[in-house]
């Protein structure tokens, strides 16, 4: 007998990720059987009439809220477990899990959260509601064990490792965070550097933030021999991470870009977090890193220090590390999950 878990979604690729990766951790204990569910308001205008109803009662809220969202109740089961992550699926999370009686639980901040609509909030940040649990690292839709199989893959389709490689995802202005002239120069100065003593090609991937002119600078600066390819992220269907960390001896990736840092740590190889001179990041996010480093699951260092800078000894086997975090969570999300609990 499967758990019927209803998944919202609400078009942000990183929540859903979020969202997947934490049915993935239930799963592992939990037979699940998944419905997604877009959801969708009736209109655009009805944003107006959520902000009011979250001025009012729990009860209220909950009742204004239910007439905002298309749910066409006869195309799924009863859900026993509903999640979600991102603010444009709290309401309606909350709306279905009393409707169905079943157990909920959302992923993202506290703001505007009456605790009683969850049985669980999963947050980055410090627990203020009773139920809230607090993470240092978020569920992520990447496993040690799904980077082994898209190895496994690449390999079985004929692609062969030419060399030892290292990742290098890059961002750009954005996220809190400002990059000089200067600080592109050291960063591609660095990397060659680094492909020249340790004998390693990169891989590099662009972001939406990365400029036209930092591309092209990549492009002729970087030496051709020390590159085995250069790709933007999100431009195709496919997700590049999993291939990435499996083809990655290590990974460096900009701190603007935080969800796919995580991503890059809960893939199983080591992260390292690289910072501009300037930055704007909140006191919360440095925080965060700082946990990170402290748990010996990430290394960072300033883009100036990138080719001499020293790194953490990470935890080891890290696969291990972050399996007992995931069982960690699962046993704290069933202390207030009861029906998890007895399906468990």
């Amino acid at each position: 007998m499967s758990l019927n878990a209803l998944l919202l979604t609400d078009g942000v690729l990183s929540h859903t990720h979020q969202s997947r990766g934490l049915l993935g951790t239930i799963s592992s204990s939990v037979a699940l059987s998944i419905q997604d569910f877009s959801v969708q308001m009736h209109s655009n205008w009805m944003r107006g009439f959520l902000r009011k109803a979250l001025t009012m009662t729990a009860d209220e809220s909950l009742s204004w809220a239910a007439h905002c969202f298309n749910w066409p109740a006869c195309e799924y089961r009863k859900p026993d477990l509903i999640v979600s992550a991102g603010s444009e699926t709290m309401l309606v999370n909350a709306v279905l899990a009393r409707r169905y009686e079943c157990d909920n639980i959302f992923i993202g901040g506290q703001n505007g959260i009456r605790g009683e609509w969850f049985n669980a909030v999963l947050t980055l940040d410090a627990p203020i509601l009773a139920n809230a649990i607090a993470m240092t690292l978020p569920p992520s839709r990447l496993t040690p064990d799904m980077v082994n199989d898209a190895y496994a893959t690449y390999r079985a389709e004929g692609g062969r490792p030419n060399g030892v490689c290292w990742a290098m995802i890059l961002g750009g202005n954005g996220g809190g965070c400002h990059y000089s002239d200067a600080e592109w120069q050291m960063l591609i100065d660095g990397m060659n550097q680094l492909a020249k003593v340790h004998k390693i090609k990169w891989l590099v991937v662009t972001t939406r933030l990365t400029s036209g002119c930092v591309q092209e600078r990549l492009r002729q600066d970087l030496k051709a021999s020390y590159v085995e390819s250069i790709s933007a992220y999100g431009l195709g269907f496919d997700d590049p991470l999993p291939l990435l960390a499996a083809r990655a001896e290590r990974i460096y990736c900009g701190v603007e870009h935080l969800l796919i840092l995580f991503d890059s740590i809960a893939s199983g190889k080591p992260t390292l977090a690289l910072l501009p001179e300037c930055d704007t990041l909140n006191q919360r996010v440095h925080h965060l890193l700082k946990l990170l480093r402290q748990g010996r699951l990430l290394s960072t260092l300033k883009i100036n220090e990138l080719s001499f800078g020293r790194t953490a000894r990470l935890a080891l086997p890290l696969s291990e590390m972050l399996s007992r975090k995931h069982a960690q969570l699962f046993s704290q999300i069933c202390s207030h999950c009861p029906n998890l609990a007895n399906f468990s």
